[in-house]
C-alpha cells in the first residue's frame, strides 16, 4: 500500500506531549481495529518507521482524551497531574 501520511483515514499523528510522533487509531463506525483498511494502513505507516498504537474502544466509542490516557497507561508514560 502506498501510503499518503497527510490523507490518513484511520489513524491520527500524536503532535505534542510524551507521545509526541506515534499514530493512534481513532475507532469510528466502519473504522475498527481489525478492518482490511485499518490493518493495511497500521503496516504501511510501520514499514515507514513510525509507532502506531492501537487502543481498544470501550463500547465501541471513545474520545480521543480516552485513547491517550489508556495509551499512556499502556506505555509506562503517567501524566503530570
Amino acid at each position: 500500500m502506498n501510503c499518503d501520511i497527510n490523507a490518513l483515514r484511520h489513524h491520527q499523528l500524536v503532535e505534542d506531549g510524551q507521545l509526541e510522533g506515534c499514530y493512534i487509531h481513532q475507532p469510528a463506525q466502519g473504522s475498527q481495529q481489525d478492518d482490511k483498511a485499518v490493518l493495511a494502513e497500521r503496516l504501511a505507516l510501520e514499514k515507514m518507521g513510525y509507532k502506531v498504537i492501537q487502543v481498544k474502544a470501550k463500547g465501541g466509542t471513545t474520545t480521543f482524551a480516552e485513547a491517550m490516557r489508556k495509551l499512556a497507561e499502556k506505555t509506562g508514560h503517567q501524566s503530570q497531574e
